[in-house]
């Protein structure tokens, strides 16, 4: 009777585990979606013809460079990110090993607390070179004060959670227990608004000669194939389709 009721609890835990994980991965390929369908508008003007054209020049494989490029496409939403994510993946490792640590002290270490995590240190490194990156190309150091003060209240957080009583601890160890799925929903909420609100497309802003054109054209050119160019302009926001014939010349526009 007992080996069957410890049965069936395995069996919820396990059904649980598996609806949560299922509810997880729909809610993040949902955000993913939202998060493409956003930025096709977004770079659009939200003119449906216009995005309708643009996205017949998208790849699946394009996804990763439309992520990277919306987030280095606009050095604000790249500031917050960075000044949230690098003291949450500190946190995170540093707090892990901390914890085995202190669990082999005791004698309780649990064998998963003894693996390295790896994708925690992947995901600091990454945030370390994004942020050494953004301060050395902007020289706004003031950005690592910014992190440095969250890191400051994240640490604040673990030590109000381990002392404090009644409600005020209470709150403070959910918080604490729920850390990084605070921080993971802070970032796809920044994430989504930056992809509705961002205009620039992921890649460079070009200045383009054509001929019978006064004027060159200033433009993100979406898809270059022998024969022709596809380009998006950068204030009309309309979608052009040019002939190498008719383009004399091409430039990066760096500072725009």
């Amino acid at each position: 009777m007992e080996y069957t009721e410890r049965a069936r609890a395995a069996e919820a835990r396990d059904e649980g585990k598996g609806e949560r994980g299922w509810s997880s991965g729909l809610t993040l390929t949902t955000a993913a979606f939202l998060f493409l369908l956003l930025r096709l508008f977004a770079v659009s003007g939200y003119q449906w013809h216009t995005a309708f054209a643009v996205l017949h020049t998208l790849d699946l494989d394009d996804s990763i460079g439309i992520v990277l490029g919306t987030v280095l496409a606009d050095a604000a939403v790249a500031a917050v990110l960075l000044a949230v994510l690098l003291p949450a993946f500190l946190f995170r490792v540093v707090g892990g090993f901390l914890l085995s640590a202190r669990l082999r002290e005791e004698g309780r270490t649990d064998p998963r607390t003894g693996r390295w995590d790896l994708a925690g240190i992947g995901l600091l490194a990454i945030a370390v070179a994004g942020m050494t990156a953004y301060v050395l190309s902007f020289h706004r150091w003031w950005l690592l004060l910014v992190s440095l003060g969250v890191t400051a209240l994240m640490v604040g957080l673990g030590a109000l959670a381990r002392r404090a009583h009644g409600q005020v601890g209470e709150a403070s160890r959910w918080a604490g227990r729920h850390l990084m799925g605070l921080v993971l929903g802070v970032a796809i909420v920044a994430m989504l608004l930056s992809a509705a609100l961002v205009r620039t497309p992921w890649m460079p802003l070009e200045r383009i000669e054509v001929k019978g054109l006064p004027k060159a054209l200033h433009g993100y050119v979406l898809e270059a194939e022998p024969g022709f160019l596809k380009v998006l302009t950068e204030r009309e926001r309309e979608f052009l389709i040019l002939r190498d014939g008719e383009v004399e010349s091409r430039e990066e526009i760096v500072d725009h």
